[in-house]
């Protein structure tokens, strides 16, 4: 219950905090993107937590590639099949279908980093768990990290 309960307050989190940013930029913002950011917000941190030992480039570029997913799939869904037309990039260099493009791809990788610092800052103490509010390796990361299946390296193993 514990597990469910983290992972429901991070998706109510980071919904509102991203229908948030939405407004200051656009003036507006939609419930469909509330429960968009959420969910990304959720994969950026379980991101940030299995890929402990990936430099944040890495993960930057792992946690756009994943919001572009989703924001693709949720286009497809709410603008396309339902046509409630919430966004459309067709305007836009590199689009796919109106739905994404490459400009708003480099601004989640950017956006992945305050996301990601904020997933530190929200496990350590919204959970009470012994994790450092930088990007280094914890105590904290190395266990999702084993969680993950990955493996601590080692000077003697590299």
């Amino acid at each position: 219950m514990r597990r469910f309960m983290f992972y429901l307050s991070a998706q109510l989190t980071g919904g509102f905090l991203y229908s948030l940013v939405e407004i200051l930029f656009r003036g507006y913002t939609h419930v469909s993107m509330f429960w968009l950011g959420g969910l990304c917000f959720v994969c950026i941190g379980g991101i940030r937590r299995c890929f402990v030992h990936a430099v944040t480039a890495q993960k930057m570029l792992l946690c756009a590639g994943v919001i572009t997913l989703f924001e693709f799939l949720c286009g497809v869904l709410v603008n396309l099949w339902l046509g409630l037309s919430v966004w459309d990039y067709s305007a836009m260099p590199c689009n796919v279908l109106g739905q994404i493009c490459i400009p708003y791809t480099a601004a989640w990788s950017v956006l992945a980093v305050p996301a990601m610092a904020l997933d530190a800052l929200y496990c350590r103490y919204a959970w009470s768990r012994a994790e450092t509010p930088h990007h280094g390796i914890s105590s904290s990361d190395a266990m999702y990290a084993s969680r993950c299946g990955m493996r601590k390296v080692t000077n003697s193993s590299m």
